[in-house]
């Protein structure tokens, strides 16, 4: 969230997307107005920020790369940054990613 109130001055629209089934059917009823709790309004007005926004689901299975950065960003304390190296196993994902979907 933090960082798409960084681009809602600079970009037309957001696309949320997520392999969680329920958060992202939370996100939908946000959208229509019927945030759950305080956080989810306040998702709520981020989407509001953006001229046009589209909140979709995808299945872990095809979101393994950013699966692998959200829980590698939960369990370690790391920021990347351009030009550093990125962890073996997440760069065997990204060549899989690549060779299965050419």
């Amino acid at each position: 969230m933090t960082a798409a109130q960084e681009w809602e001055d600079t970009i037309d629209g957001i696309w949320i997307e997520g392999d969680s089934a329920i958060t992202i059917a939370d996100l939908h009823r946000t959208a229509r107005g019927h945030p759950s709790d305080k956080t989810m309004a306040q998702i709520a007005e981020l989407f509001c920020a953006f001229k046009a926004y589209r909140i979709s689901h995808v299945y872990r299975v095809v979101n393994r790369a950013a699966d692998f950065v959200a829980s590698f960003s939960y369990f370690d304390d790391t920021e990347w940054r351009r030009g550093m190296s990125l962890p073996l196993n997440f760069c065997a994902i990204l060549n899989e990613d690549r060779t299965f979907c050419t």
